[in-house]
């Protein structure tokens, strides 16, 4: 059977403080680098060996999913696109998640953050977003989860799926919106299911694919209980 991992990254600079990241390049704490050795470790344990691994252009995820790969003891080449960047997230990036109320108020922000269809309003300068893209790419500037869905699913249609003819494994390290969006592709989720989905940091979720690619079965590995008691948390 298929396998996809996904993998959210370690905790970030911006996570520590609960600034929205986005596009923004933050990168991993201390304890987000631990997390990332913790997944490789899980991945090891339960005999998971990816024989491809991808990952958006951000740092968070890169050094996230070396590590992993490293801690896996899995000599891979580590393919990275644009299209598995996080949501972008507008006016709300680079400001805390107090800000960003203060600014526009908190029933707009819960419902950029937690509904499929929402978007947060444009930032007046996205310059840095254009070196993230490929040239003659505009890059996004405020995305719902849909858009980041439907942004995503360019990469599974032309790389991600096709791979499945040579390898069995494959392991997608991205963010926890491109995430969450992501799962309500691969479990046919209807949108409104997003209002309760949360992703926890390094954590590997596993996904058992049928022929159209879409779950039969999920789970993740690791502390069970712990895992369970993240889950149950609403997105803020």
């Amino acid at each position: 059977m298929k396998k996809l991992i996904l993998l959210r990254h370690g905790q970030s600079t911006y996570n520590l403080v609960h600034r929205f990241t986005g596009w923004a390049d933050a990168p991993l704490t201390a304890l987000g680098h631990t997390q990332a050795v913790r997944a490789g470790e899980l991945l090891k344990e339960a005999c998971l060996f990816p024989q491809a691994a991808y990952s958006s252009c951000l740092q968070r995820a890169r050094e996230t999913l070396h590590t992993v790969l490293a801690q896996a003891k899995c000599s891979l080449p580590i393919q990275t696109d644009w299209r598995l960047n996080e949501r972008h997230y507008g006016d709300f990036q680079n400001k805390t998640r107090q800000e960003a109320a203060q600014k526009y108020g908190l029933p707009a922000v819960l419902a950029c953050r937690q509904t499929f269809f929402k978007a947060p309003p444009p930032a007046d300068d996205n310059s840095a977003a254009q070196k993230l893209v490929p040239a003659g790419v505009v890059p996004p500037n405020g995305e719902s989860l849909h858009q980041t869905q439907q942004r995503a699913a360019g990469f599974l249609d032309q790389v991600l799926f096709p791979a499945y003819k040579y390898y069995d494994i494959q392991l997608l390290a991205a963010h926890e919106d491109l995430l969450r969006a992501l799962a309500v592709y691969f479990k046919k989720l209807p949108p409104q299911a997003v209002e309760e989905l949360v992703v926890p940091p390094a954590t590997p979720w596993v996904m058992e694919l049928d022929d159209t690619c879409h779950a039969v079965k999920d789970y993740f590995l690791g502390n069970q209980q712990e895992i369970a008691a993240f889950l149950k948390r609403r997105p803020e």
